[in-house]
């Protein structure tokens, strides 16, 4: 009885972990994220080029990790439940079977999960035949669901990178080099790079394991962000509200977008930030100010900057430091 309960916990574990991970957006299954968080641990200490070459390989190895663990908890689980019945079950002739009752269950089960249907060992129950097959439909539907998650998951790191790298080729990292894009065609630019955000922002919901990817800094999250930031600060501070009304609208645009990503980040990496994170955002909004002052057509905004805007770049820098440690980057912040 206890051995048939404890099958029942590991299927209702895998199978829940089986829905969030594959079925439900912006859920992680504890499988996965155990693996990863467990292999991320083990990347973070290695030193130098080995501890680079095992941050690159956390994310599809706590993937791979957490399809084989589906599949062995069922054959385990599945074993637990002929266990108490293998004194009744048939054997061909034709084979010797000399494990233990253990091993019987576990032959049973593993032939059934990967539908091998060898039959020298078979139930001779209708209870344990139904059994059988319900197993054999459990293992089509793991093999079934890592067919349909793996291109999934690729094809979306595929458009992340994307992503990012297009707002990183953008080289908006100074606000030099923010204004002169923004004075060739703002509304262009902080659109595109708004869409960029938001695309990135439901990656990231979707396939949580994604933060455990290590890609290049210029096709990582962190990037993007970087880039998308410095833009919004320009935009929102270096120029004068009155004077260009569509450009301050689309700026606040990429700012709920930016503060949505970063939340998620934050989550991630978890919450900070301090006084000096906030004495750093002003001193990064008059340093756009005074790098703008002089453009021909700029009306840089002299307003007081609104305390909750300066709250969100202080949370933000404190946020891209955090993300930038962890995969081992450089932030000019940090």
């Amino acid at each position: 009885m206890l051995a048939r309960l404890a099958g029942v916990l590991l299927v209702a574990l895998v199978t829940a972990d089986m829905f969030r991970t594959v079925l439900l957006p912006t859920a992680r299954g504890a499988l996965t994220a155990v693996w990863a968080r467990l292999l991320w641990a083990v990347a973070s200490v290695l030193p130098g080029r080995l501890g680079h070459v095992a941050r690159q390989s956390a994310g599809p190895l706590s993937i791979a990790c957490g399809i084989a663990s589906w599949l062995v908890l069922l054959w385990l689980a599945y074993a637990l439940f002929y266990l108490p019945d293998v004194p009744t079950l048939g054997y061909s002739s034709d084979v010797r079977f000399e494990g233990s009752q253990l091993v019987a269950a576990l032959y049973l089960s593993g032939t059934a999960i990967t539908t091998l249907g060898l039959g020298d060992v078979a139930a001779q129950t209708d209870g344990l035949r139904l059994l059988v097959v319900l197993e054999s439909a459990s293992g089509f539907a793991v093999f079934t669901a890592a067919l349909g998650y793996l291109p999934a998951i690729y094809t979306v790191v595929s458009d992340l990178r994307t992503s990012a790298e297009s707002v990183s080729d953008l080289q908006a990292t100074t606000p030099e080099s923010a204004a002169r894009l923004l004075q060739e065609d703002a509304s262009l630019t902080l659109e595109s790079v708004r869409r960029d955000v938001i695309s990135a922002r439901q990656h990231l919901l979707r396939f949580p394991v994604l933060h455990y990817f290590h890609p290049p800094p210029g096709q990582s999250v962190l990037g993007l962000v970087e880039g998308a930031t410095m833009l919004w600060v320009v935009a929102r501070f270096g120029l004068s509200g009155q004077a260009h009304p569509g450009v301050s609208r689309q700026a606040m645009s990429l700012e709920l977008a930016l503060r949505r990503l970063v939340d998620d980040m934050a989550s991630h990496v978890g919450e900070g930030g301090s006084d000096d994170d906030r004495e750093a955002a002003v001193r990064q909004v008059e340093q756009v100010r005074a790098a703008v002052a002089d453009l021909p057509g700029w009306q840089p905004e002299r307003e007081e900057v609104p305390a909750e805007a300066l709250a969100d770049l202080g949370r933000t820098n404190a946020v891209l430091r955090r993300y930038a440690a962890m995969h081992g980057y450089n932030f000019p912040s940090a």
